[in-house]
């Protein structure tokens, strides 16, 4: 196993470096490839939203600790997707003529506030980070447990953040593309691998009926205010599925805004659903785990992993770990390089030129690394803690991104920002002391806490300024957008 960790280390990172064949000497090139990537390319970009070391370690995790509950996953991606097939096309047009990187990009311009842009770069910045940690604990944890040397796992996270680091910088999306090809089909052979060996290991059976034995509970979504009940999924999967298909995300921008043509986007939104399908792999693993496995407290995570080494011979065991490296690395690459976008574009001064923000782009993907290993090897509880912040934290930027698409003048700026901090608080005030309205996610209570502020303040704070249209063959960057009205997404 220490020979396929090398290898799947080593593999994806090479690949990652193969972006760098195209030149990459502008931001734009950087973090979104100058918008001329194909369907094929952005697709697998966006798919690798999909798996991430929670979908390849959690999901089975979850299962096992709330059973079916853990069905939200695929729920709420179908929902975003969606979402995102209605909004997606919209924004890449919208990118196209201004010249936009990210949503703060967008929404800062929109409403002719440069502080709401920052405002919501600032937020994505904070609510987003947690889930670069968690790849880099989910990586330590595969190696861990395949090598058997807690040792190893702390190695690996180093080595890995340094190849990241090293391919994120120097090939921009462009090394995140490349190696989002090898991932996504690994990862789905990697879970059929491991489904046919602990079929074919422990038998199918009636594997429901065994469950319905063991833990009746984990067949049923328990009614009240339980960690997982009724309330607890069905908001989880509205907030969750308004997040994504509002793009709240950081992640969700540069495949979007990196397609060549809008149709592109749009035509990924039919097909991502299918491939959601296989999201309901690790579940179908957390059950055979709650039936054939001792799975002791703490170690859920490690449950799909000890199937694969019960029922797989070890070449085949090293397929699954190299696949689930990739899981991690890749879409850690990916967030690293949609924050480090917005810190570049939204969080430096204005008037910066561009080979300055590039600069600013790859420094601070280099910190975003380092405090993420920092915290991942020395604090492994604290940005863990504070990814139960981060979709409940993210989706408080829907309704920004979504009225920013639209020609709506009565909400604006100061009703934008008045409902982000109230709401933000609202989130950050129930996590932290532990409150829960009727079992609901928190991101419901503190959503409904930022529509009410928003309304009321932009009632009483006049008419919002919108931005005209450019012209259409001459995109403009968005600090060269002068005049004030909306673009006609019709054309």
């Amino acid at each position: 196993m220490i020979i396929a960790t090398i290898l799947g280390l080593a593999l994806i990172a090479l690949l990652g470096l193969l972006g760098r064949r195209t030149v990459l000497d502008t931001n734009s090139g950087w973090s979104i490839g100058n918008r001329t990537m194909s369907s094929l390319t952005t697709f697998f970009l966006q798919a690798g939203a999909i798996f991430t070391s929670f979908t390849f370690l959690g999901m089975s995790g979850l299962t096992v600790l709330g059973g079916i509950s853990a069905a939200y996953l695929p729920a709420y991606l179908v929902i975003g997707y969606i979402g995102m097939f209605l909004l997606g096309p919209a924004i890449w047009k919208l990118g196209k003529v201004f010249g936009y990187h990210t949503n703060a990009d967008m929404v800062g311009h929109q409403f002719g506030s440069p502080a709401l842009g920052r405002l919501v770069a600032l937020l994505a910045v904070v609510f987003f980070t947690p889930i670069v940690q968690v790849q880099i604990v989910g990586l330590g944890t595969i190696v861990s447990f395949s090598t058997g040397m807690k040792q190893a796992g702390t190695l690996s996270m180093i080595v890995a953040t340094v190849l990241v680091l090293a391919f994120v910088t120097t090939a921009g999306l462009r090394g995140v593309a490349v190696t989002a090809y090898f991932k996504d089909v690994a990862m789905v052979v990697a879970l059929v691998i491991i489904l046919a060996g602990t079929l074919a290991t422990f038998h199918a059976g009636d594997l429901m009926g065994e469950v319905m034995t063991r833990a009746e509970h984990l067949t049923v979504i328990a009614p009240g205010t339980k960690t997982y009940g009724i309330a607890w999924f069905i908001s989880s999967v509205v907030i969750s599925g308004i997040g994504l298909g509002a793009m709240t995300l950081p992640e969700s921008w540069p495949a979007v805004l990196s397609a060549d043509r809008s149709r592109a986007v749009s035509k990924n939104h039919v097909l991502l659903p299918l491939y959601t399908l296989a999201t309901f792999i690790p579940i179908v693993l957390g059950f055979f785990a709650v039936t054939q496995l001792q799975i002791h407290k703490g170690q859920e995570n490690s449950a799909i992993l000890t199937l694969a080494e019960q029922s797989l011979p070890g070449w085949l065991m090293g397929i699954v770990v190299i696949s689930g490296l990739a899981c991690a690395i890749v879409p850690a690459a990916h967030c690293v390089l949609a924050i480090a976008t917005l810190v570049s574009s939204n969080l430096t001064p204005a008037g910066i030129t561009e080979p300055r923000k590039l600069l600013v782009g790859r420094v601070a993907s280099g910190l975003i690394l380092l405090l993420s290993l920092g915290l991942a090897l020395g604090r492994p509880d604290l940005m863990a803690n504070l990814y139960l912040l981060t979709y409940a934290g993210l989706v408080q930027l829907a309704p920004a991104n979504l009225l920013a698409v639209t020609r709506q003048r009565f909400v604006n700026a100061a009703g934008l920002i008045a409902g982000l901090v109230a709401s933000e608080l609202v989130v950050i005030g129930f996590t932290v002391g532990k409150v829960s309205v009727f079992g609901l996610n928190t991101g419901v209570v503190a959503l409904v806490v930022n529509l009410v502020v928003m309304g009321v303040v932009s009632s009483v704070t006049g008419e919002a300024r919108r931005p005209e249209a450019p012209d259409r063959q001459s995109p403009l960057p968005v600090a060269a957008a002068q005049r004030e009205l909306v673009l006609d997404l019709d054309a």
